[in-house]
């Protein structure tokens, strides 16, 4: 099974996203890291980048053509 999950680098997404990994679930996981993040939350997306079969895609949910990014992203 493959999943995909939405604000990783808040701390609900993230935390998920670990718990998935710990689990062996694969999947993608996306986030726009807009203003509002404190800069030092991409060390969490180093830490979760590192895990097998888990990647990040930097997306923002309004953006147009979203369907092919996720399409690329081969979840």
């Amino acid at each position: 099974m493959k999943v995909l999950i939405t604000g990783v680098a808040g701390f609900i997404g993230y935390h998920l996203a670990q718990r998935l990994v710990t689990d062996g679930i694969q999947g993608c996981s996306i986030d726009n890291l807009n203003d509002y993040y404190d800069v030092h939350l991409e060390n969490r997306l180093a830490q979760l980048h590192l895990q097998a079969g888990f990647t990040f895609e930097l997306l923002d949910l309004i953006e147009r053509d979203l369907a092919s990014a996720i399409s690329k992203a081969e979840i």
